[in-house]
């Protein structure tokens, strides 16, 4: 029997966990939304479990406003990615491609847990919501405060390195895309 010439690892359900989540911007003022959690104290980013049946794309906003309290949007944006585009005309090779106005994660984390365990965590960019009010009653406050910074502080503020790259990339994208 062959084994895989690539370097691999598989997973059953019971070993792994999908989450999605977003780098939060608020397009008016150039912000970015941080959670500061109550219990230990950082800053880090929305984002939570997707449901059984529901999509990354669903999973990613729900959790944002349940966390944060603010409706808000996945923004279609122009970045890399290996994923081919829409419609294919031809084969392509899997590489790396520049795509416009695509709302995909930019980023993949994959976080080693308990021995034999992992959590896949696909990262969206996403913008308030701006013309819907929030939705504070159904922000997360036993567990989250929840704070705007501008690009700058943003970084500063984030408690893991990961995350303030997370972060630098997205600014990044929504930098080049509106500049386009």
């Amino acid at each position: 029997m062959a084994s895989s010439r690539f370097d691999s690892e598989q997973y059953t359900s019971e070993a792994f966990v999908e989450s999605a989540g977003a780098v939060l911007f608020r397009l008016s003022t150039q912000e970015i939304c941080l959670l500061r959690t109550l219990k230990s104290n950082e800053y880090v980013l929305a984002k939570g479990r997707r449901n059984c049946g529901e999509t990354r794309h669903e999973a990613a906003t729900r959790e944002i406003l349940e966390e944060t309290g603010f409706p808000c949007r996945l923004l279609p944006l122009n970045f890399s990615t290996r994923a081919p585009p829409a419609v294919e005309t031809e084969q392509l090779d899997d590489q790396p491609r520049y795509q416009i106005g695509i709302c995909e994660p930019f980023t993949l984390q994959l976080r080693h847990l308990a021995a034999g365990q992992v959590k896949l965590i696909w990262w969206y960019i996403a913008a308030v919501n701006e013309d819907q009010p929030s939705r504070e009653d159904l922000q997360e406050k036993d567990k989250f405060t929840v704070e705007f910074f501008n690009y700058t502080e943003v970084l500063e503020k984030l408690t893991f390195q990961m995350d303030r790259d997370l972060v630098t990339k997205a600014i990044e994208i929504i930098t080049h895309t509106h500049r386009e």
